[in-house]
């Protein structure tokens, strides 16, 4: 690891830290919601309006995937032509958009469960469990962010 690597290792730590503690804060309070019953399993069918609702949410869930993955690899590419005192702050707004993005995720299965959770409580609750998920896949490590200083 080269010197300019040294500062945003702990920027990386601290960014990464907040955005996975949002996207598996989020979808643990929403798992306290449901299970606890304060937010009841709606009672609609998964047909109709109501399916194609749930085909929106999965395509828009994949298309911030998609988004990130995109984005991410736009500001890695630039990365080592940023001043070295903007890294630091780059990495932990890269991070939190990356975290506010996959949030979408846990809250259109909020509303999936409130709508139709009675019937499709499975499509609910994988919605919910996306957000972590999608956080640990695409979000850089301090590995990708340190190699993109070498290029």
């Amino acid at each position: 690891m080269n010197d300019a690597a040294v500062p945003i290792r702990a920027a990386h730590r601290m960014a990464y830290g907040l955005g996975l503690a949002l996207c598996v804060g989020t979808p643990g309070l929403i798992a306290m919601l449901i299970l606890s019953g304060v937010v009841p399993p709606g009672t609609q069918t998964p047909d109709g309006v109501y399916q194609q609702l749930g085909y929106l949410f999965t395509g828009l869930v994949f298309l911030s995937a998609a988004w990130v993955w995109w984005r991410s690899g736009h500001v890695l590419r630039g990365f080592k032509d940023l001043p070295g005192a903007q890294r630091p702050s780059i990495i932990l707004r890269e991070c939190l958009i990356y975290a506010a993005a996959f949030e979408t995720s846990s809250l259109f299965g909020l509303v999936y469960w409130s709508l139709v959770g009675g019937h499709a409580a499975r499509h609910a609750w994988g919605f919910i469990l996306l957000t972590p998920l999608l956080f640990a896949a695409l979000v850089p490590r301090f590995e990708r962010w340190a190699k993109a200083l070498e290029s």
